[in-house]
C-alpha cells in the first residue's frame, strides 16, 4: 500500500484531497495530515510517507524548506506541490528538490487523480523491480557456492583449464588466472560409539563452515566442497606481485585465519599452502598444499616451500584407501570412488615426487587389483586395457597421467554400472517368474528374497523401485487377476477359487477382491453371466 501525507493550512483542501484519494486512487492510503511545515517534517519522520502533497505557503516553515528537510531523511519520497498562486520564484528550488508536479489551487480533480495514479504506478513499479532484484540476488547467492564447488571440483578431477574461465571470472567477480591453494586438513577421529561419531561429524561440519565464512571475509576466494577430511580454497593473486611477497602474504593470511577460527571453534586441523601458479597449475598447488598440511611441523600453518621432504621416509601405501575405493565401486558410488582415487593419486604424487614411472607401476597394480575384484564380464568385455597401457607408457607429464587415468577409471566404473544394471534386471525377472509360478502358495517377501539370494530389506526397496509397487500390492493384484479368469468357469465355487489363488479365508478373499475391483466375486460372476445372456 502506498502511503500519502497531506500538508496544507486549509482544512477544506485536506478534506477534498483525502476524499479524492479514498475514492479514486487504488493501492493508496492517507496516513497523516499536517497544517504547517514543521508538523509535516515531524510526521514524515515516523510515518515515512511515499508521497507528500505539500502547500508552499504555510505558517512557520514554508513548503519548500519542509521538502528540503524531509528529503534529507527520506530520499525516496515523492513530492507534489499545491499552492494558491504560481510562485515562479520557487520553481528552481522545486526542480532541484525533484518535485514531481506543481498543482495550482483550486485543484483540478482530474489533474490530481492522473498525477497521483502515475506516481502510485511509478512507486509500485520500483518496488517490484527491487523485489525482483532481491530475489535474483538471493538466487545468485544460493547458486554461487555450488558454482564455486563445481569450479574447484572440475580443476581437481579434470586438471584442464575451464574453457569458460571468463564466464566464471564475471560471475565471481574475481581474476582466476593466477593464484594458490589453501587446504584445511582435519584430524580423523573415528569412534565406535554412535554419539561420539555424530559429535565428531558435527564438529567437522562446523569447522568447514567457520573456515569458509572467515576466509571469505578476509580475501576474495573460491571455496570447494568438503572432500573426505579436507577443504580446498583457491585464492587469486596479482601476477605482477613478487612471488616471495605472495608467499609471505599467504602465510600471514593463513595465520590470521587460524586466529579467527580458533576464537569460534576448538578443533584439530592444519592449513597447508601451495605455491602460486597460473590456473593451469591448480592441481600442482593443491598437491603442494596437501603435502604442507600433512608433513609440516607442529605449527598449524605450513607453506610447501618451508617443509623438508627429502628427510622424510616413505610411509606405507594406503591400502585401506584402495579397499574403500573398491567398496564404493561395488555399491555404485562413482563420485565417492573418484574422491578416494584422488586421495591415492595425491599420495603417489607426494611420496614418489618426480618418479613418474613408479607412479605408473602403482597405478597398473591398482588396475589389476580392481579388475580381480570386479565381475569377470566387466574386465573382459568393457575395458580396452591394451590400448590404454600402450598409451600409459608414453605419458611423461604427471597431470596428463592423472587426467588419463581418471578417464580410464570412469570408463571402468561405467562398465561396472552397466553390468550391475544388467544383473539387477536379471534378478527382478527371476523374482517375477518365481512369484508368477507360486502365487497360489503361501509366499512372502522374505521367501522371494531368499530365492534370489538378496537381503529382505534390500529386496523390498529394490522390488518397489523396479516394479513401481510394493511386493504385497503386486501379489494381491496378480491373485485378483487370476481369480477373475477362474470366475468365468461356473463349475468352480468361490471357495475353491479362493484356495486356488493362494488365500485360505474366503471372507478375506471377498474383501480383498472388492477392494481391488469395487464389487464382490459373486457380483463379478453375476455381471459376467448377464454379459453372456445379453
Amino acid at each position: 500500500m502506498i502511503k500519502l501525507l497531506i500538508a496544507d493550512d486549509e482544512p477544506i483542501v485536506i478534506e477534498s484531497i483525502q476524499f479524492i484519494i479514498d475514492r479514486f486512487i487504488a493501492d493508496a492510503v492517507v496516513v497523516g495530515t499536517a497544517s504547517s511545515g514543521r508538523e509535516a517534517i515531524e510526521k514524515a519522520l515516523y510515518l515515512k510517507p511515499d508521497i507528500v502533497l505539500m502547500d508552499i505557503r504555510m505558517p512557520g516553515i514554508n513548503g519548500i524548506e519542509a521538502i528540503r528537510q524531509i528529503k534529507e531523511t527520506h530520499k525516496d519520497t515523492y513530492f507534489i506541490i499545491i499552492t494558491a498562486h504560481e510562485y515562479f520564484e520557487y520553481a528552481k528550488d522545486a526542480v532541484n528538490l525533484g518535485v514531481q508536479e506543481y498543482l495550482v489551487k483550486p485543484l483540478n480533480k482530474n489533474k490530481l487523480i492522473d498525477t497521483l495514479k502515475q506516481l502510485v504506478q511509478l512507486i509500485i513499479g520500483k518496488r517490484e523491480a527491487i523485489q525482483r532484484e532481491i530475489a535474483l540476488k538471493e538466487r545468485i547467492n544460493i547458486l554461487i557456492p555450488h558454482m564455486e564447488g563445481q569450479f574447484i571440483y572440475s580443476q581437481l578431477f579434470n586438471g584442464r583449464v575451464i574453457k569458460e574461465l571468463a564466464f566464471y571470472e564475471d560471475i565471481f567477480n574475481i581474476n582466476l588466472r593466477y593464484g594458490y591453494v589453501f587446504m584445511a586438513l582435519v584430524e580423523e577421529l573415528e569412534s565406535e560409539i554412535k554419539e561420539e561419531h555424530l559429535k565428531n561429524s558435527f564438529q567437522r561440519q562446523k569447522f568447514y563452515e567457520v573456515f569458509s565464512e572467515e576466509l571469505k571475509c578476509m580475501v576474495p576466494c573460491l571455496m570447494g566442497p568438503p572432500l573426505l577430511d579436507r577443504l580446498v580454497a583457491y585464492i587469486p593473486a596479482d601476477i605482477n606481485t613478487d612471488i616471495y611477497a605472495i608467499r609471505n602474504n599467504a602465510i600471514e593470511l593463513a595465520t590470521r585465519l587460524v586466529e579467527r577460527i580458533n576464537k569460534r571453534i576448538s578443533f584439530s586441523y592444519k592449513i597447508g599452502v601451495g605455491k602460486c601458479y597460473p590456473i593451469e597449475g591448480f592441481t600442482k598447488s593443491c598437491d603442494e598444499a596437501y603435502m604442507a598440511a600433512s608433513f609440516g611441523d607442529k605449527h598449524t600453518v605450513a607453506h610447501f616451500e618451508d617443509i623438508q621432504l627429502n628427510r622424510r621416509p616413505v610411509p606405507d601405501y594406503p591400502i585401506n584407501n584402495e579397499r574403500q575405493m573398491i567398496q564404493r565401486m561395488l555399491v555404485g558410488d562413482i563420485e565417492g570412488a573418484l574422491q578416494v582415487f584422488e586421495e591415492i593419486f595425491r599420495w603417489l604424487s607426494i611420496n614418489y615426487l618426480e618418479d613418474i614411472d613408479k607412479i605408473k607401476t602403482k597405478l597398473i597394480e591398482m588396475v589389476i587389483v580392481v579388475k580381480r575384484t570386479l565381475p569377470y564380464e566387466v574386465g573382459e568385455n568393457d575395458i580396452t586395457d591394451e590400448a590404454y597401457l600402450s598409451y600409459l607408457f608414453k605419458v611423461r607429464d604427471i597431470n596428463e597421467l592423472k587426467i588419463s587415468f581418471i578417464n580410464y577409471f570412469k570408463s571402468m566404473l561405467s562398465g561396472f554400472q552397466r553390468y550391475r544394471e544388467k544383473e539387477l534386471n536379471g534378478l527382478i525377472s527371476e523374482a517375477l517368474e518365481y512369484i508368477n509360478n507360486n502365487y497360489d502358495k503361501d509366499i512372502s517377501l522374505d521367501g522371494v528374497a531368499k530365492e534370489i539370494n538378496m537381503s529382505y530389506h534390500y529386496f523390498s526397496k529394490f522390488f518397489k523401485d523396479a516394479i513401481g509397487k510394493n511386493f504385497i500390492d503386486y501379489l494381491t493384484d496378480l491373485r485378483v487377476e487370476k481369480s477373475k479368469e477362474l470366475l468365468k468357469d461356473l463349475s468352480l465355487s468361490i471357495k475353491s477359487i479362493c484356495y486356488s489363488v493362494g488365500y485360505s479365508d474366503p471372507n478375506y478373499f471377498s474383501k480383498i477382491f472388492k477392494k481391488i475391483t469395487g464389487i464382490t466375486p459373486t457380483e463379478y460372476r453375476s455381471n459376467l453371466s448377464q454379459e453372456v445372456i445379453g
